[in-house]
Parts: C-alpha cells; structure tokens; sequence
C-alpha cells in the first residue's frame, strides 16, 4: 500500500488521502471516485484532472505519493456472492435478460452479465491469492471519454450530513443503461467488450463506507482459495446456477447471516442522490403527516422537508391562504437556532385547531347575556365582532375577545327579523316596514330605508347593495352608501321569505310556491320556477345554480340559466329550514331532525346524519366547512359531525334545559371560534350568546396579553 513513508494513490484510502496537504475529506472522496469510474490511475498527473485537485496540491505532495499501476483493487468475490443473494430474492435476475452461456475464449474478458457486477471493489482476500485466471488476460479499463466522469459524478453526488457516501443503486430498482437516456451524447460507452454498460457499473460505494466485521476465531478451509477461484473463472448464468444449489444447501442460520450482510449494502438515500429539484418533487406526492416524519431522517431531509413553496403547496391543497409566523422573529439566531416555514406553520396550526374541534377540551364557553328573555332572530359574526338581532327592537355588537357588549343599536319599532353585515356596516330589517345601516364602531344610525309596505323578512349583501324581500310581496335593492332604493321587483303574489344575489341576477322564494330569477338592472323577471307545491322558506345561489328548499320536504336544484329543474331530491320528511352549498356539495337541516348531505352535480344524497347521536328535535341552524359540519337544534344541542362519512363526533353544547324548552336558535362559526344563541320559550333557558374558542394557542397568547396589560 505504501512503499517506505510513500502513499500509492491506487490503494490510498480516503483516510489517507485526507492526511496529505491540501486534501480534505471532500477531495479524498473525489479522488477514490474518479480512481472507481477510471479503473485506476496510470500516473500521478491524473490526479489534476480530478475536480477540485489542482497541480498545487500535487507538487505539495509529490515526495509523499506514488502511483504503481495494476494495484487498483479487485472485486470481491464475497461482494459478488451477497450481489447475487440480494437478485434472486427480488427476483431481478431472469434467463431472459441473462447473455448467452457459452465458455468465453481464452483471449476474451471474463464474461460477467451487468446483474452481477457488484458496485464495490474490496483488497484480495489474501496476499498469495492469484491474481488472474490462467490464459486470461488482466481486465482492461473502459475507456471513459472526456467529461464523463465528471458527467456521472455529478449525478450521483451525495451531499450527507448523517453519515459515509453510500452509492448504489435504491433497492428494487433496475439499472438505467445509458442507452436508454435520449440525452446521452457519448456513444462509446456502449457495447464495450460487446456489453452496454451501466451507471450502476461505474457507480461504486467509496473507500469510506466503514468495512463490515468479519468472522474470527474459524481457520479458513484448506481449499477455500482454488474454490473462489474456480467460481470466479465460471460465466455469469454458471455463477447463479452454483449460487441456486449453494443456498439449497445452507443452514437457516447461514442464511441469516448472508441477509445481515447483504441488506446494508442495499439502504440507499436516494433522496440525498437527487438534485434538488427532483427531491422536493418526490417529497410533494408526501401527505404533509409523512413529510414530517421524513423530515426527522436526517439534516438534509430536514432541510428539504423545510421547503417554503412545498408547504405553500400543502396549505393550498388543504384550504390555507396565509402563512402562520407565531410570533415575533427574534433580532439574533444562534446557529442552532431552527426558523420556522411559516406555511408549515400555518398547517400545523390548522391541524390542531382542527383537533380541538374534534377531540380537544371543550373549555368554558364565554358567556354574552343580553336581550332579557326575548329570542334572537339573526346573528352575523365576522372578525372579532358579533351581531344579534332580537324581537326587543334591538341589535347588540359583542366582542367575541372579552365578551362585552360594545354597541346597543336602538332605533327600530318593531322587531329585527334579518341582518347583514360586512366590516363595521351593519343592515338590518324590522316588523316596522324599514331597513337601517349602522355603523358598528359608534353604533350610529347612518340610513332608515323607507319603501316596504310590510315586514322585511329577509335581504341579502353583495358588496355596497342589498337587496330586501317583504311580506308585500316585492323586494327592493338598495344603495348602502346613500340609502337610495335604486330598483322594485315585482311578481310574487305571497310574502317573500329568501333572497339570493350575486351582484347579476337576484333570486328569491316566496310562500306563492315559486322561485324567481331576476335582471336588477331592468326589473325583468327572467324565469319562474315552478314544481314546489307548497311555500319555499330556503335558498343558495352559486351563480350557477339554484337550490330550494320547501315545505313539500322536497329540494330541488334548477339551471340559474335555462329555469329547468335538474335534480329533486327526496329523503326529508319536513320542512327544510336551512341550507349551505359550497361548491357542489349540499348540507339541508330539516324539521324532521336530520341533516343530509348532497352533491348536486348527481342528485345523491351523499350521508344522512343520523343514529343514535341524532338529533331529537328539529335542526336550527347549519353550517360546514371542508371537513366538518355543525348543527343546532331545538332539543338544546350544538353537534359536530364528519363531513365525508356523516360520523357523529361528539357534542360542543349541551344545555341543561334541552328536551325541557332550552333552544339553540342560530349557530356562527370561523376557523377558531363557534358562537351560538341560546334561549327558551318558556323561561327554562335565560337568553345568551355562547362563545367557544378552540384556537388553544390564540387563547393563551390573548390571556398574556390582558395580563401584561392589567
């Protein structure tokens, strides 16, 4: 290996290479890489052409090397037996893919099949061993033209913070023969020595990978020799014939011990082996669950798994649109310091609010007590801020945070049966025959809009208009910003109960058993939609398509554009009191106490939710997100249930009066937060918003906050 204190760089170790000046871990590998792809070197010039190692580096080590040509190592026949052991049991290795069994000429290079060449070379097994068969010639280098084995380095680079380079194909994967690659561009590695060879052939493990332990304390069998000999002097298919009969003719614990060898040999990282790009592409088809546990692998997998459009990716394909910083970022990181992706964040986040809805402690609700025992007829919830609307005459704005009443918005003579809101612009409709906008901040009465003729039952926001429907049996648009009723739609013959509009086209139901569509702009009544036989009390409007609810238990689904009913469904048994549409899917709560869930695209009811955790009076009040649906009901409860399999999760209110007159009347819910209005009929339940948080974190970052405050 070395002749006198002189380093032969044929046989050098990467160990030994890094004790040399200028040589760090890194140019060793280097070396011992481009020794593997050249067969060897030939003098000590080639190793300037090395990437990294310059003629510097040669002359300050010229005393110390030499360069003896024909001590590269060999293969290992040990190596070429584990090889083998590791095909057959993947069942890689078929006749068909095999060359042709025939004895090679005595001239010829030893005919070794491309499944069997291992990707190491190890020093022979003993110093008296012969070193080539009799009549063969010693195995020529493939001659690798110019930038090749730059080319192939670079593609199988590894950049590892975990642990030694280990090259080689990922288990399970056949070899890439570079014929196969359209962009290769140097002919003359294929049909060398009339074979095409393979990445995985000039793709060998370094001299770093620490060797494995052999076994001591057993005298070598006198014949062991002249037997490695004669299997390496046999063909690649006469190999694996006499590995077939030798493995029938080992011991269980022969063969455990041939496993232990061979499958370390077979763990790849062949993340790390990707460029980048590629990495994060293979790590995208990840569930986010999987890419965080990939992401505890290593320190390179953690740093990919850290990706900021990756997790971007995630929050997108889960209904995130904003990043999650959690604080503020600190002036100074230490280099330990980890920083946060503040997608990941945002998804993490989202996963354990999404816990607290399903599992986490329900804590102490807040507590909003108003309105004396009057019912609350609307509630809107937007930000920080809650509106009730209440047959006192009055709305209160809440503040979800503290729980206090900010405004009391007092003004009407009647009632309050509806209410909008948007920002700190509240619209609300009375039994006194009027709308009145609010300011929210200041609890100021900024319009009275004068025009219905009876109760404004129901109206709808779309940006600075809304549109109203009374008991008149018309329904009104208005301008938000002047009070100014800009248009009067007339055509119903009964009470208008709901209203849609998305800025083009108003629809609207009416106890006359009809629902309309009309053009705003000039009062034009579009289509009447006619099949429900009794009055229609709900709607949703995607601009695409209309769903009605009525009291004849049907619903129905029409074309917005051509007025045809495409889809009735039937399966409730009352009235249809309430209704969401997100996209295609359909959520209806019913008189009957269910709640069903639909895709209108086909009419099916996807789940009935049910069992013995329904229901027992009639559904309130309904909302639903991507993954959960909540409900309320007359029977005193607030239950929470899986949108996809219609599954009972588990109950967030329960009052004490329920089954007994304790009603939940109308339900609001954001991401973090459920706001419910409760009361009674009877004086059984005293009337009250509840508010539950399940954002665990915002809580507390809010309790420090009052208490830095106080």
């Amino acid at each position: 290996m070395a002749n006198g204190k002189r380093l032969d760089i044929n046989v050098a170790t990467v160990e030994d290479l890094e004790r040399l000046k200028g040589v760090g871990r890194a140019k060793a590998e280097a070396i011992i890489e481009a020794r593997e792809v050249q067969g060897g070197f030939d003098n000590l010039e080639a190793l300037t052409r090395v990437p990294g190692v310059g003629t510097s580096i040669l002359e300050l080590n010229r005393g110390t090397l030499v360069c003896h040509t024909g001590t590269s190592p060999r293969r290992s026949p040990h190596r070429i037996f584990s090889r083998t052991l590791e095909l057959r049991g993947r069942e890689l290795t078929r006749p068909s893919t095999s060359r042709a069994i025939s004895p090679p000429a005595e001239t010829e290079r030893p005919e070794t099949s491309s499944a069997m060449r291992t990707p190491e070379r190890t020093p022979p097994v003993s110093k008296t061993a012969p070193q080539k068969s009799e009549g063969r010639h010693k195995p020529s280098r493939i001659p690798v033209p110019k930038g090749v084995s730059s080319c192939i380095k670079n593609l199988m680079k590894r950049k590892s913070e975990s642990g030694p380079d280990l090259r080689g194909l990922s288990p399970g994967k056949k070899p890439c023969r570079v014929a196969e690659i359209p962009s290769c561009s140097y002919p003359s590695l294929l049909n060398i020595h009339g074979s095409a060879h393979t990445f995985g052939d000039v793709r060998a493990p370094s001299s770093t990978q620490v060797p494995r332990r052999r076994i001591t304390g057993v005298e070598p069998p006198p014949n062991l020799q002249d037997w490695l000999q004669t299997f390496q002097s046999w063909s690649g298919p006469e190999r694996l014939l006499a590995l077939d009969e030798l493995i029938d003719r080992c011991e269980p614990t022969q063969i455990k011990h041939v496993m232990a060898v061979i499958e370390p040999q077979f763990q790849r990282d062949f993340i790390s082996l990707l460029p980048k790009e590629l990495a994060l592409y293979v790590l995208s088809f990840l569930d986010p669950k999987d890419l965080l546990q990939a992401a505890q692998t290593c320190k390179y997998w953690q740093t990919l798994a850290e990706d900021t459009l990756l997790w971007r990716e995630k929050c997108r394909e889960a209904g995130i649109d904003k990043p999650h910083y959690g604080g503020k970022t600190p002036r100074r990181r230490s280099p330990s310091t980890v920083v946060r992706n503040p997608w990941k964040g945002a998804y993490l986040r989202q996963q354990q609010i999404d816990f607290n809805w399903r599992a986490g402690e329900v804590r102490t609700p807040k507590v909003l007590k108003g309105h004396d025992d009057h019912v609350i007829t609307c509630l809107q919830f937007e930000g920080h801020r809650v509106v009730s609307g209440s047959d006192d005459n009055t709305l209160k704005v809440w503040s979800v945070l503290n729980g206090k009443c900010l405004k009391t918005l007092v003004g009407h003579t009647g009632g309050v049966w509806c209410s909008q809101m948007k920002y700190n612009i509240v619209i609300s409709g009375s039994t006194d025959r009027t709308l009145k906008v609010w300011n929210a901040d200041t609890g100021q009465c900024i319009h009275t809009l004068y025009g219905h003729t009876s109760t404004v039952r129901c109206m709808h926001l779309h940006k600075n208009q809304v549109v109203s429907g009374s008991r008149d049996a018309t329904l009104r648009i208005w301008d938000v910003e002047s009070g100014a009723c800009q248009h009067v739609l007339m055509g119903h013959v009964a009470a208008v109960r709901c209203v849609q509009y998305d800025g083009r086209r108003v629809v609207s139901g009416a106890y006359d058993y009809m629902v309309k569509v009309w053009n705003p702009e000039t009062e034009e009544c579009l289509h009447t939609l006619q099949g429900h036989t009794n009055r229609v009390y709900s709607l949703q409007f995607d601009g695409t398509h209309i769903v009605s609810g009525s009291l004849d238990t049907s619903i129905r689904v029409w074309d917005v554009d051509s007025g045809n009913c495409l889809h009735t469904l039937i399966g409730h048994q009352s009235l249809t009191s309430g209704m969401e549409l997100r996209d295609n899917i359909l959520v209806s709560g019913n008189a009957d106490s269910t709640v069903k869930i639909w895709d209108i695209t086909t009419g099916q009811c996807l789940q009935t939710l049910q069992g013995p955790n329904k229901h027992q009076s009639a559904v309130t009040c309904l909302q639903f997100n991507k993954k959960f649906v909540i409900t309320s009901s007359d029977d005193g409860t607030v239950k929470i249930w899986d949108l996809k399999t219609g599954e009972f999760v588990r109950n967030l209110v329960t009052l004490d009066s329920g089954g007994s007159g304790g009603v939940v009347w109308r339900v609001r819910c954001s991401n973090t937060k459920l706001v419910c209005a409760v009361g009674s009929r009877n004086g059984t339940e005293e009337t009250k918003l509840l508010v539950l948080d399940f954002d665990v974190q915002e809580q507390d970052r809010e309790r420090k906050e009052k208490e830095r405050v106080m």
